[in-house]
């Protein structure tokens, strides 16, 4: 017997009608998978038991089925037959893979996924990003695939690369973040402590440390709001940045 929850719930399969039957004595079972109705145990074409866990209609298709199993989906206007060992993605004809896996797996990013990351590089809530583009409202779900997507390459690339936008925009680029940086090295009145913050941003940037810390020195504006990106054209919030990514280097400790 094999088991698995969906939506909290315990869900079977079983390996005979042998087997279902000493767990479910008083269960119907019935024998068509393919006009069973939606939550109904069925008996499977190679004899298994598995219940029937949705029964919809295939889009543009009228009168054409689909169910959704521990099996996983199958079409009941076709030669299809259901059979086979368990899936681990019942959510998809043609893959077997996790929406994690895929997501993990994609290179080039999709339309949902680059406004995602637009929204968040425009300082939005990462969860509510999420929420937005992919139509769900379940926060949990919206939590844990957010974090999944922002540890991909190809949404910090597109976070990172709206970041500097945003700024170039407001008149921050490259050369003026770096003549402020070195501004803060070579104040005379200034502390240490913001010094030495400034020599190490520069130092990341210049490929003195790990990537992995030079990646999280070039994404330090993930999150800030246009408003907020504009102060930093004074001269006296430039401390700012060396404070976000102390702040970054903690939270990821």
């Amino acid at each position: 017997m094999y088991e698995r929850k969906i939506k909290g719930k315990r869900e079977f399969v079983f390996k005979s009608k042998k087997e279902f039957k000493k767990h479910f004595p008083n269960e119907l079972l019935e024998k068509d998978w393919r006009t069973a109705r939606n939550g109904s145990y069925v008996l499977t074409d190679d004899k298994q038991v598995v219940k029937i866990l949705s029964r919809k209609e295939l889009k543009n298709k009228k009168n054409s089925y689909y169910v959704r199993t521990l099996l996983g989906l199958r079409k009941t206007n076709s030669k299809q037959t259901l059979d086979g060992k368990p899936k681990k993605n019942i959510y998809s004809f043609s893959s077997d893979k996790t929406s994690e896996e895929i997501v993990r797996g994609r290179k080039i990013p999709t339309n949902k996924e680059t406004l995602f990351a637009r929204y968040v590089a425009n300082g939005e809530d990462v969860v509510q990003s999420y929420l937005k583009v992919f139509k769900t409202n379940n926060e949990s779900i919206a939590k844990q695939q957010s974090t999944v997507l922002l540890k991909q390459e190809r949404i910090i690339s597109m976070i990172s690369k709206e970041n500097v936008e945003s700024l170039d925009k407001i008149g921050i680029n490259r050369d003026y973040l770096f003549e402020k940086t070195k501004d803060v090295i070579e104040n005379l009145e200034g502390k240490d402590s913001d010094k030495l913050r400034a020599i190490e941003l520069l130092m990341k940037i210049k490929d003195m440390f790990p990537k992995e810390e030079k990646r999280e020195a070039l994404t330090v504006f993930q999150g800030f709001s246009r408003e907020e990106l504009k102060k930093l054209k004074k001269a006296d919030e430039i401390k700012q940045i060396a404070h976000a990514e102390n702040v970054l280097e903690e939270t990821n400790e």
